[in-house]
């Protein structure tokens, strides 16, 4: 009896180390991801633009890509001086793109990534389009119709 109550503990303890471990929470295996990604947005020329993005693994390297380029994890990015990496310190992992006065060279692909440093990405999120429209006014608009006729003719002028 005593032999087989020996026999029980070892395996009982096996099992508990097995199936806590199943359960126990590994930071290698975590996967990366985010909790809040970018979305397309269209603004008007001059106006500034937030890109947002919210990064579930702490401590990661965070950078955005334009049309593939990446930005660096800086919060002033060189050679983009109306460009700010902004981590918003009320929330952790969250990683803005900030644009001041945005104009024409803004319209692109964008993208938010992640890694452990900053040769390159582990992850990055669905890549977006910030639109831009130009400071374009609409002027000279008119229509003319022929007697009798059911065509219409519409003419419409572009001025900067």
């Amino acid at each position: 009896m005593a032999l087989r109550t020996m026999l029980k503990a070892p395996l009982l303890l096996l099992g508990l180390l097995t199936e806590g471990l199943a359960q126990l929470a590994i930071p290698a295996s975590i996967p990366w991801g985010f909790w809040a990604l970018p979305e397309n947005l269209t603004v008007v020329e001059g106006a500034s633009v937030e890109l947002r993005c919210g990064v579930s693994t702490p401590g990661s390297v965070v950078q955005w890509a334009k049309d593939g380029l990446l930005l660096g994890p800086n919060p002033r990015i060189p050679g983009f001086p109306r460009y700010r990496l902004e981590e918003d310190p009320a929330r952790l992992g969250e990683f803005h793109l900030h644009i001041e006065a945005c104009d024409l060279s803004d319209d692109a692909d964008y993208e938010c990534q992640v890694g452990h440093a900053e040769m390159g990405p582990e992850l990055g999120s669905p890549r977006v389009i910030l639109s831009i429209l130009g400071g374009q006014t609409l002027s000279n608009i008119s229509a003319n119709m022929n007697e009798g006729s059911q065509q219409k003719l519409f003419t419409v002028e572009a001025t900067a």
